[in-house]
């Protein structure tokens, strides 16, 4: 279901064809905001990737056919057929090419960043459109009356709220002593007034009377 990744926009051109540019990974120059020749988004160096010039590229490239186009591929992973739509290192939910977009690594994601605070993730605005800022929940890509955005974050799963730590279990255990601790100490207490009370129909001795 994942639709067309964009590019984050550069946000100042660096020199032309710098031979830095030509010597560091593709995914690297991009992030560093390499020129733009036909202000499309797509920075030069990632459109020569895909096409062969700074300005062939129209974005829907998709040399395998795996739903992610070729220059979200090399944005990502540095080459047109790297990224998998199914790869997920952690789990999560969360492709790990877009996890890459969102903040550099396949694991980096808790699929909570919002840069603009819409309550729509930045790797589900991605995945929908392009940057970090560019939904606004209304989009359905494939018509069923769900929107992409909640389609996108149902399927993400928080692996740090599932994960059970030493500590927690520690605390767990604490707990559990506390409540045994609790309930037996009450359990005590109640025999014990218990077998202070006298039961009913038990004879009683006046001492007043005792003797006569």
């Amino acid at each position: 279901m994942l639709i067309a990744l964009a590019l984050l926009a550069p946000a100042t051109p660096a020199a032309a064809d710098s031979p830095v540019a030509a010597t560091i990974p593709v995914a690297a120059a991009a992030a560093a905001d390499v020129k733009d020749s036909d202000d499309d988004t797509i920075p030069d160096v990632v459109e020569r990737e895909v096409c062969g010039s700074a300005t062939c590229a129209v974005g829907t490239e998709d040399r395998d056919a795996d739903g992610i186009p070729d220059w979200t591929e090399v944005l990502s992973c540095d080459s047109t057929t790297c990224a998998k739509v199914t790869a997920d290192r952690d789990k999560d939910g969360i492709p790990d090419f877009a996890e890459r977009l969102v903040c550099d690594t396949d694991t980096c994601s808790n699929s909570l960043e919002d840069a603009d605070g819409d309550r729509i993730g930045d790797w589900v605005e991605f995945v929908i459109c392009g940057t970090r800022t560019c939904a606004d929940g209304s989009e359905d890509f494939d018509g069923n009356g769900v929107s992409d955005a909640a389609e996108l974050a149902a399927c993400v799963v928080r692996v740090d709220d599932l994960a059970i730590t030493g500590a927690q279990i520690a605390w767990l255990l604490v707990l559990v002593a506390a409540v045994l601790l609790t309930t037996g100490g009450l359990l005590w207490g109640h025999r014990r007034r218990a077998a202070r009370t006298p039961a009913a129909g038990d004879d009683f001795v006046d001492s007043t009377t005792e003797g006569l």
